[in-house]
């Protein structure tokens, strides 16, 4: 019986950590409004979440009731700090990238959505 509940714990926990390589957290400041597809995005604090590794990520990014969800690809990079990348589209800034230290996040701008607007 106990040799039965180790071998479920373990199998538990093993199922536990597989989970959790599949997304993570952070958080990132935003110094000035960004677009992340057509959502405009204020300055401010942002709480970064993904799922998904590789090209299938979803990463939400959100600040009170202001989110915006979109598609992007993980990719394990070691960074110094963590970062994010914009580009300049019609005079506005675009993110492209939220680069964390141990992994990066390229956003697809093509497949957003929007809550709290």
């Amino acid at each position: 019986m106990k040799k039965t509940l180790l071998i479920l714990t373990l199998s538990a926990l093993t199922s536990v950590a597989a989970l959790a390589a599949d997304g993570g957290t952070g958080k990132i400041r935003l110094a000035t409004p960004v677009k992340v597809g057509s959502v405009e995005l204020p300055a401010g604090d942002y709480r970064v979440s993904w799922t998904g590794t590789g090209d299938n990520a979803q990463v939400n990014l959100k600040q009170g009731n202001v989110s915006a969800t979109t598609s992007a690809k993980v990719v394990d990079v070691k960074h110094f700090n963590d970062a994010v990348v914009t580009k300049s589209d019609n005079g506005a800034r675009v993110l492209t990238e939220i680069q964390f230290q141990a992994k990066t996040l390229v956003l697809n701008q093509a497949d957003v959505a929007a809550a709290g607007r």
